[in-house]
């Protein structure tokens, strides 16, 4: 009969403290249960772990060394085990959070804010994608949850959503556009765009355009929405966003968010799991904590 993992920790204890008496006082058990995890295991290892030495205790074999080396990497990994299943838990929490890039700058630091204010010990790690890489690390499970655009490819899992963002207009401050309250997308179509250039994302942008029947001129192009902003703050362009902060982002200097008036498709942002009902606690605090922040701190026209 192979010896179980705690009956391994007991020869363990045979080899540190040198007898059977002080291993069964360390692990607070009787002799008779030590003397029998070791029998297990010379029996089925087939050869002799520790040479009892009457009045002198216990000295390890060869073969019981290599025995004890192998038993102490599987004890281990267990407390790996034990401790990555903790993690689940409230009191060590972990998450892996995959979001489309541009929510970083946009929203997630101060959700995660709030997120530690009421878990504090919980670690998160975020990984920052284009949607199409952000379903290959969910499918894969390589992250808890991804937060998202409801614009393909299609995921599967589980779906919560979070807020409609119809698109908007930002223009730099100096723009003839900036003395309106809204305007048209034939309006914006007039002057030079500059828009997101990550997957999918330009083709939704573009096809608003198509609303106006008139393409503008593409002034400039960044994966980077920080990017995007930065160049209509110093007069790159003018472009098109959808998640509207009711409070400007530090780098939106230079710049105003308009409305604008047209009938246009707007994306839902959705987050996805492969959990079902059987949500890690700490998930399911993080996309209430995500809720409740986009219905307060953004505009939901």
């Amino acid at each position: 009969m192979t010896p179980s993992l705690r009956q391994l920790s007991y020869i363990c204890a045979v080899h540190d403290s040198g007898s059977f008496l002080k291993a069964a006082q360390k692990m607070n058990i009787s002799q008779s249960s030590i003397h029998a995890a070791v029998d297990t295991a010379e029996q089925n290892l087939g050869v002799r772990i520790f040479d009892r030495q009457k009045g002198r205790g216990v000295l390890v074999t060869a073969a019981g060394q290599r025995f004890i080396a192998a038993a102490r990497r599987l004890l281990a990994a267990e407390k790996d085990f034990n401790r990555e299943v903790k993690s689940q838990s409230w009191d060590e929490a972990h998450l892996r959070i995959g979001l489309f890039e541009p929510f970083s700058s946009i929203m997630m630091v101060e959700v995660l804010r709030q997120l530690r204010q009421r878990l504090e010990n919980i670690s998160i790690e975020l990984v920052e994608a284009d949607q199409p890489s952000l379903k290959r690390h969910l499918d894969r499970g390589e992250v808890d949850v991804v937060l998202i655009y409801d614009l393909g490819p299609d995921f599967t899992g589980t779906f919560h959503n979070i807020g409609r963002v119809p698109p908007h207009a930002m223009v730099h401050e100096d723009s003839p556009l900036a003395q309106f309250d809204a305007i048209s997308i034939s309006q914006l179509a007039q002057y030079p765009v500059s828009l997101l250039s990550l997957p999918l994302t330009t083709t939704y942008l573009m096809t608003l355009f198509d609303y106006a029947d008139q393409r503008p001129k593409i002034s400039f192009m960044s994966r980077s929405y920080e990017t995007i902003i930065r160049g209509v703050s110093e007069g790159f362009g003018s472009t098109i966003l959808n998640a509207w902060p009711r409070k400007p982002l530090r780098i939106e200097q230079r710049t105003r968010r308009i409305r604008l008036i047209d009938s246009l498709p707007a994306p839902n942002i959705v987050t996805v799991d492969h959990y079902g009902e059987m949500r890690p606690p700490a998930l399911q605090l993080f996309i209430e904590v995500l809720k409740a922040h986009f219905s307060e701190a953004y505009h939901h026209f």
